[in-house]
């Protein structure tokens, strides 16, 4: 038995996508494996979810089977990038928090940024519920920090002249 890595080579939104090129490889000698086609197949909404069905060869057929997928249509030329130049997800996860507009919020109590504006409804919420029979959407503004597991309010600054 061969022995190596498997990596994907190829994602698909449903199973019966992959079959065609699966056979395609066995036929060419390669061994190939399906990762999460019978999940996608029992519940197909959850294919986004868990990123498609995975067609996965070893390492040592990388190069031939990325050959048949550009005999097939399913890799062009371009699309291809050296493994320096790829993009990374850390690349990218900076620069989101550099277009939000509002700061981060500092917790009080430890002083760390790693907190999240979280909304929770309060006494008046529940008073007007009983009173109008009709929720009324007051909803307490709170801040909870991941590191001390605190939750907070921060007060408005007003700016005097």
């Amino acid at each position: 038995m061969e022995s190596g890595k498997f990596i994907t080579v190829w994602t698909f939104t449903f199973a019966y996508e992959v079959a065609v090129i699966r056979s395609r490889f066995e036929s060419e000698g390669i061994t190939c494996f399906v990762q999460d086609e019978l999940t996608v197949q029992v519940h197909p909404f959850y294919s986004n979810a868990i990123g498609g069905v995975k067609l996965q060869v070893r390492e040592s057929d990388l190069h031939h089977a990325i050959e048949i997928l550009k005999e097939a249509g399913y890799i062009k030329d371009k699309d291809l990038q050296p493994s320096k130049d790829a993009p990374r997800l850390n690349e990218y996860s900076g620069n989101q928090e550099n277009t939000k507009s509002k700061a981060k919020t500092a917790c009080p109590i430890c002083g760390s940024e790693e907190t999240i504006k979280d909304k929770k409804a309060g006494w008046l919420f529940l008073l007007s519920s009983l009173l109008f029979m009709f929720p009324t959407p007051l909803l307490q503004k709170r801040y909870y920090c991941f590191d001390c597991k605190q939750e907070f309010k921060v007060k408005k600054q007003r700016n005097r002249p």
